[in-house]
């Protein structure tokens, strides 16, 4: 009820506020770094968005300032780690669960792909298949269940109710990747979720794991091409499965500020269709 308490509650959690502190520091020192250079096209994030700042001066409603590039910063750095790696986390250990979906992937990606070295964003279109099975790893495994904290810049009325300026607003994503008026089978492991009956992938509006809006995830284009990229390279390469004596997945997740799967072994090995003419000589 009230997430601003926390600052001045002891307990670990204050490390965060700490950590968080130090990082606000160092963007700080980045963003001092670029207004000291000599004036140049802008080469990054920081010099676009000092440059937008520059131009907003006289627009009294201008949300572009500081503040706002450090915090834009962070939602970068936390998108681009820890987000990105969990959602491939799941993926393994979803596709070990569900043999049949992962060597469908993996015959999809031989099929359309045959023996070209490098897979490209672009491949994404010709494969259907591994496109939704990768949809539904997001949506199943709801990473961000709760979207970044945020807070009403002026007063304002959602579905009837009154938010007046400062309220804190904690968006609760997991209830739209769940809802079962937008999911078929919303608690299962599902890819035709996003595949229409001739296996055309379909995109879905309730799909929202980078959130929605002004406030959507700022490195959403980014992680997309990293998950894809990353995903289809290691199903074209490996074959996951569990080690031999193991006891079983397990699928409960571990909150924390994402929900993260438990500490757990997969075996990755070598598919004899991903070797080049030299290597299989070997």
């Amino acid at each position: 009820m009230f997430p601003w308490a926390l600052r001045y509650l002891s307990g670990p959690h204050q490390k965060i506020f700490q950590y968080h502190e130090t990082v606000r520091g160092f963007i700080h020192h980045e963003i001092i770094r670029h207004k000291l250079r000599a004036p140049e096209a802008p080469k990054d994030f920081i010099n676009c968005y000092l440059s937008q700042i520059t131009k907003a001066m006289d627009d009294p409603v201008s949300t572009f300032n500081e503040e706002n590039l450090i915090q834009v910063v962070i939602d970068l750095f936390l998108g681009g780690t820890d987000t990105t790696a969990t959602t491939l986390h799941w993926a393994l250990i979803y596709l070990v669960h569900h043999r049949a979906i992962q060597e469908r992937v993996q015959q999809e990606l031989d099929e359309v792909l045959g023996a070209s070295k490098a897979i490209c964003y672009e491949d994404r279109e010709r494969l259907p298949y591994t496109r939704a099975v990768l949809h539904e790893v997001q949506r199943h495994s709801s990473v961000v269940a709760v979207g970044a904290v945020r807070q009403c810049v002026t007063s304002t009325w959602i579905h009837g109710y009154y938010m007046p300026k400062g309220t804190i607003i904690l968006p609760n994503l997991a209830s739209v990747l769940h809802d079962p008026e937008c999911w078929e089978t919303p608690q299962q492991f599902n890819p035709g979720h996003f595949l229409d009956k001739d296996g055309n992938f379909v995109a879905n509006e309730a799909f929202l794991p980078f959130s929605a809006g002004h406030r959507v995830c700022p490195g959403e284009q980014l992680a997309r091409m990293e998950l894809f990229l990353m995903f289809a390279t290691l199903l074209r390469t490996f074959r996951f499965q569990l080690p031999e004596g193991s006891r079983g997945l397990r699928l409960e997740y571990v909150f924390g500020g994402t929900l993260q799967p438990q500490p757990q072994k997969i075996c990755a090995v070598l598919r004899l269709g991903s070797l080049g003419p030299r290597e299989e000589g070997l």
